[in-house]
């Protein structure tokens, strides 16, 4: 019997379901697609959430970057993952796609996102074959906070790098 071709859908997260899934991916996320800041969107195979990425509409809100990178008309890419049973059958390609396509309706030219450094060198290689493009200006460590699933308050911190591209 031959093999079925793995077939994903992207679509922003409907109100009904942002509770369950902002859970199960991104505590805190539920707040930038009810305020119209931006869209989460959600990777389906099947009836299964298998990724997922916070797409603003306003560019990132570091000013270490926009010191450097002008982010009018810009979107920003963050809190992305792919479930790793799915990692390599071109869900966060799926994204990202459905991402930059969204980011070009209410006028941005470009679209940006941060990667990890030294942690994330795949995520690094798949960002720049599909067009993105280091800042040259370094690595910045950012921080986060964010709420287990536990409820305990937790902060992060990573290196990252910014990458953008033209829309």
């Amino acid at each position: 019997m031959p093999e079925q071709a793995f077939t994903v859908t992207v679509k922003p997260v409907e109100a009904s379901q942002l509770e369950m899934l902002e859970h199960e991916f991104s505590p805190g996320t539920r707040e930038v697609q009810k305020s119209g800041e931006g869209v989460y969107l959600i990777a389906w195979h099947e009836h299964t959430a298998v990724g997922h990425f916070l797409l603003w509409w306003s560019g990132p809100d570091d000013e270490r970057i926009r010191k450097f990178v002008d982010v009018t008309h810009s979107a920003f890419l963050e809190a992305g993952a792919t479930r790793v049973r799915y990692r390599g059958k071109g869900v966060a390609t799926a994204l990202i796609r459905k991402a930059e396509q969204l980011a070009k309706a209410p006028g941005c030219t470009r679209i940006g996102l941060n990667v990890g450094s030294t942690e994330n060198p795949d995520a690094k290689r798949l960002y720049e074959h599909l067009g993105y493009v280091d800042w040259d200006q370094g690595e910045l460590l950012v921080s986060w906070e964010y709420t287990d699933r536990n409820g305990t308050r937790q902060t992060e911190s990573e290196p990252v790098t910014y990458m953008s591209k033209s829309l």
